[in-house]
Parts: structure tokens; C-alpha cells; sequence
């Protein structure tokens, strides 16, 4: 029956396991696997290499040190816009949002640099205050002079670092490009109208759309940096022709810095350099996408089923391990080949991660049962006689130490050899695992085991015993079988029927387990001489065993 189960779990486990698989990624449980697989893989991409054409100039500490505190007057970028009028296109990822207090014509001042430059890109990003979703943007003056808009949200995974951006999202809809997008729009000479404000509305969220991985690399930066004072004041107006700008705040304490897969020591990373990525991803038609989640679901079951049916069937218990661990490190490669070469993220350390468990469980179910049935007997599914030798020296050492008492029972079927020759060995076969059965019924509690010991000899250790608890469930034993009524017209009693021997002691210094078992073996001798179908205690203890109850009974008269 256990091995019919075995087998037939063995035969579900492909389905149990691409169940699991199927849950496990739907519920993004273990996510952070794929986290860590994608960030081992972008870090060591060996596709990514740098953008000669693509700059970020940073409002850094040096330029702050040089021209003065932040913020600065909107000449500054102004002046700057002027000069980068050969860029192909302009994120100016500063958001200006609020007018100019001491200088109110300097908003019309840097509208009118924005829009002789032509090709400026400006920021939208969601903001709450006092509750209410806002959609914050540039001035309408500023706006208005723009050539794009490009939302700046990212989303941050469980572990809060970014690793991917949705390319459409605003308030209400996802009316906005991405920053990235938007600067490649305009260098592509792709320009989109530009949405109008939305006013803000109780309950509006902000909506995305078209989730994308962001391309980092833990090599050289596909941007060249650039001192927002150097391009200022120093470089020459050319370097920056045909070029891609992006500007923005990488000083600490004034800018957003976002924790990334190639952040240096987790000091995180500037928004305009995440920025700078993606436009050098979307340029580059490097741009990864994850897989939708539902077919991500379906390829991860159908990997995990098909790999578990196929490996559990055609690998032998040796090479069990080795070729799941192989099946698992498969599934990996194909996961950084598709990202690599089809720009496509499936994840797969759940799947891997899964197969392996599964190798491993197998591989040590399988090694269990071989451990099994070498001490199994293959008939009856009781112990062996090897396993019971090894179990009974072990006990009569450690009873011997602990000077307490243990109980041998050995019995054998009356008669077998005759209910061979008449029912035949098949039949015999049968009685065999019929006594065996009810030997594991009567003898089930803890300190019982039951083994057989050869032919239609069968041994029960009792850790701890003694000769008249032996004894009562040796008796007990007989009345089951007999209650059992199998038939053994051979027989004089015509039915199944075993002589048994009892033997109990606390072993002395001088004893050994085969004493213990040639008195018992001496037990069933007399049994069987006395008529079988019975109990014999070996002759010495029943002199001692009726002392005892000889005893009991007059300490109950007195």
C-alpha cells in the first residue's frame, strides 16, 4: 500500500510542482529571486556599450561651489539653453514649477531661450499635497515654449530599488511619454502635441501603461558627464552639437536619488541619470520588456511539469541531482539570451529555483528508499533479518548499561512446509504476508519491532519487556490469528496456527545477544515439542515467572 501511494504521488508530482510554480510567480512571493537574477544579468551585460553622442551636464557640488546657492536665476539656464543650440534634443529635468519672486520677468526671460532652442524637454511628475493627487509640470509660460513633456515616476520594487518605468503615464490617463521617450521623440523629430494641464479632481489616480526594465550596466556609463559650471562657462558651444543633453541635479541633498542594481555603495542614483539609460536603451533598441505576467504564469508551469515528468522518468537515482541541477541552469541561460538578445525579461529563478528543490527531493526520496528496502523484507514489508540483528545488538548494549529488562519473541508458522506442498508456494506467499499483517497489528506500540527472519520464521523485539508482558502479547498474538480463521487443512487444528518462544532478561556482564536468542530459539523448541499452537517461556524464567505470581496472589489474600 505505501509503495502504491509512493508511486502514485511520484506519477501527481510534475502537476503538484508546475502548481506551485504557478502560484508562487502570480503571487510574486519570491520576486526578489528574479530581482537578483536581473540585476547579476544587467550589471554584467556584455551588449552595453556607451553613447558617444549622449550627455548629462549635473548641477553638481563643484558647480554649486561656483555658482553660488540653489536655486539659481533662470539666466543661468537661459544662458546654458542658448548654448546647446546644435543638441539635437534637451531634457531639462529641473522642474519649474513656481514663478520667480524677485525677478518675474525671468520666467518669460527663460520661456523665450526654450523656445529658440526648439528642442527642450520638460518634466511631469505626480505630487500629493494636503491630500489631493496633483499632477506637477512646468509653468504655463515655460510649458508652453516647450517642444515635449515626459512624466519622470518610476516604480520601485519591493526591495525599493528602480529597475523599471512605465512609458506612458499621467493623471487620470496615461496621457504623458516617458522623460526618456519624449527626448527620444524629439531627437527622432517625432513631436507629439503636448497634453494640456489637468486640473486636479477628488479621487484621481495617476495611470501607467507599457511597463519597461531600464538597461543598466555595471560597466561605463553610456553618457559622458559633464560640470553644470564647465558647460556654463568653459566648454565650447560645438562639443554639445548633435548631441543629446540631459540636465539635471546629481548634487546630494538637492536631487533625487533612487536606490538601482548599479548604485555604488547604495549612495543611490541621480533621476537624470536613470534618464540618461533609458534614452540610451530607447536609441539603441536595447530597451528590455518584461514578459506579461499571465503568460510568464503559463511558461513557468509548463517548464517546470514538462522538465519534472521528463527528468524524473529517464535519469536513474545517480544522476538524478546532476540533471535537474543541469535542467535549473538551463532555464537561467535562457532567461539572459532572451534578455540579451531579444531584449525580453522572463525572470526564471523561481522556475530554477523550483527544479532544484524538486532534483534534491526526489534524490533523497530515492535515496531513502533504497536505504528502505535494504533493510525491508521484499514479501512481507517487514524489517529483515539484517536490520533486526542490527537493531537487537544495539538494544541488548544499551539495556545492558541501563540494567533494565528486553523481551525476544521468536515464532513460526505450524505446519508450512505441508501448506506448500498442498495449497502451493504462491498460497504460501500469501500466508506469509497475512501472519506478517497481523504481527504489525498486534505489535504497534513504541518498542516493538517486528521482523522476519528467514523462511516462515518471524521476531519481535520488546524494549522494554518482560517475560509476562512477552508472554500476554504473544498469547494475544495467537487469539488474533486464530480469530483470522485461514484455512490449512494440513493442519490438525485446520487452520493457520504458530508455536512461539518467549525469553526476557537484563543482560549481566557475561550475556550476549546470541544467548538471549538461543534461549528463546530453546522457548520455541518447546512449543512446538509441546503440541504447537502455542506459547513456551523459556524454562527458567517460568519457574521465576511463577514464583512471582505465586507471590502476587498472596500479598492480595494477606
Amino acid at each position: 500500500m505505501r509503495s502504491f501511494q509512493i508511486s502514485r504521488y511520484s506519477r501527481a508530482a510534475p502537476l503538484l510542482l508546475a502548481l506551485l510554480g504557478l502560484l508562487l510567480i502570480a503571487s510574486q512571493l519570491l520576486g526578489r529571486l528574479d530581482f537578483w537574477w536581473y540585476d547579476i544579468l544587467t550589471r554584467n551585460n556584455p551588449f552595453h556599450g556607451p553613447e558617444q553622442n549622449l550627455i548629462v551636464i549635473a548641477v553638481d557640488e563643484k558647480s554649486l561651489s561656483e555658482l553660488g546657492r540653489w536655486p539659481w536665476p533662470r539666466a543661468f539656464h537661459a544662458q546654458l539653453l542658448d548654448k546647446l543650440g546644435g543638441a539635437r534634443a534637451i531634457g531639462f529635468d529641473i522642474a519649474i514649477a513656481e514663478p520667480s519672486r524677485d525677478h518675474p520677468e525671468a520666467d518669460g526671460y527663460l520661456a523665450n531661450a526654450i523656445r529658440r532652442n526648439g528642442k527642450v524637454v520638460g518634466p511631469v511628475f505626480p505630487e500629493l499635497r494636503s491630500g489631493q493627487l496633483l499632477e506637477t509640470r512646468p509653468l504655463p509660460v515655460i510649458a508652453g515654449a516647450m517642444a515635449g513633456l515626459g512624466h519622470t515616476d518610476y516604480e520601485r520594487d519591493e526591495d525599493g530599488a528602480i529597475r523599471r518605468v512605465y512609458l506612458r503615464a499621467g493623471l487620470g490617463a496615461p496621457r504623458y511619454p516617458s522623460f526618456a521617450a519624449a527626448i527620444r521623440d524629439v531627437a527622432s523629430g517625432q513631436r507629439g502635441a503636448i497634453p494640456p494641464a489637468q486640473p486636479p479632481r477628488p479621487g484621481q489616480a495617476w495611470l501607467r501603461r507599457d511597463l519597461a526594465m531600464v538597461p543598466f550596466s555595471s560597466g561605463a556609463q553610456p553618457f559622458h558627464l559633464i560640470s553644470y559650471s564647465d558647460a556654463l562657462n568653459r566648454l565650447p558651444a560645438a562639443l554639445f552639437d548633435d548631441s543629446i543633453v540631459l540636465i539635471g541635479v546629481t548634487a546630494n541633498g538637492l536631487g533625487n536619488q533612487q536606490p538601482t542594481p548599479v548604485s555604488v555603495n547604495n549612495a543611490g542614483m541621480p533621476g537624470v541619470e536613470i534618464d540618461a539609460y533609458m534614452v540610451h536603451g530607447l536609441l539603441n533598441h536595447q530597451l528590455m520588456r518584461p514578459m506579461p505576467l499571465w503568460r510568464e504564469c503559463l511558461l513557468g508551469a509548463l517548464l517546470l511539469g514538462l522538465f519534472d515528468w521528463l527528468l524524473s522518468r529517464r535519469l536513474r537515482a545517480p544522476k538524478l541531482l546532476a540533471g535537474y541541477a543541469l535542467a535549473a541552469g538551463a532555464v537561467l541561460l535562457s532567461s539572459a539570451a532572451l534578455l540579451y538578445f531579444a531584449s525580453l525579461w522572463v525572470g526564471g529563478s523561481v522556475v530554477a529555483m523550483l527544479l532544484l528543490l524538486s532534483g534534491t527531493l526526489r534524490y533523497v526520496s530515492g535515496q531513502a528508499r533504497l536505504f528502505s528496502l535494504a533493510f525491508t523484507d521484499g514479501l512481507t514489508r517487514l524489517h529483515n533479518r539484517r536490520h533486526f540483528d542490527e537493531a537487537f545488538n544495539h538494544a541488548f548494549e544499551q539495556y545492558r548499561q541501563k540494567q533494565k529488562s528486553l523481551a525476544l519473541i521468536i515464532l513460526d508458522i505450524d505446519h508450512f512446509k505441508k501448506y506448500n506442498d498442498h495449497y502451493g508456494h504462491y498460497a504460501g506467499d500469501e500466508v506469509l504476508r497475512k501472519v506478517a499483517r497481523a504481527l504489525r497489528d498486534c505489535f504497534n506500540q513504541k518498542g516493538q519491532l517486528t521482523a522476519r527472519l528467514g523462511g516462515e520464521e518471524f521476531g519481535v523485539l520488546i524494549t522494554p519487556g518482560n517475560a509476562q508482558q512477552a508472554t500476554t502479547a504473544a498469547e494475544r498474538f495467537l487469539g488474533h490469528l486464530a480469530a483470522l480463521e485461514l484455512p490449512h487443512s494440513a493442519s490438525p487444528l485446520g487452520t493457520v496456527s504458530c508455536s512461539i518462544g518467549v525469553c526476557a532478561c537484563i543482560p549481566g556482564a557475561g550475556d550476549s545477544p546470541r544467548t538471549l536468542f538461543e534461549h528463546t530459539d530453546q522457548a520455541l523448541y518447546e512449543a512446538k515439542r509441546g503440541g504447537r499452537n502455542r506459547v513456551s517461556l523459556y524454562p527458567e524464567q517460568q519457574t521465576a515467572s511463577a514464583q512471582k505470581s505465586a507471590d502476587d496472589a498472596s500479598a492480595l489474600q494477606d
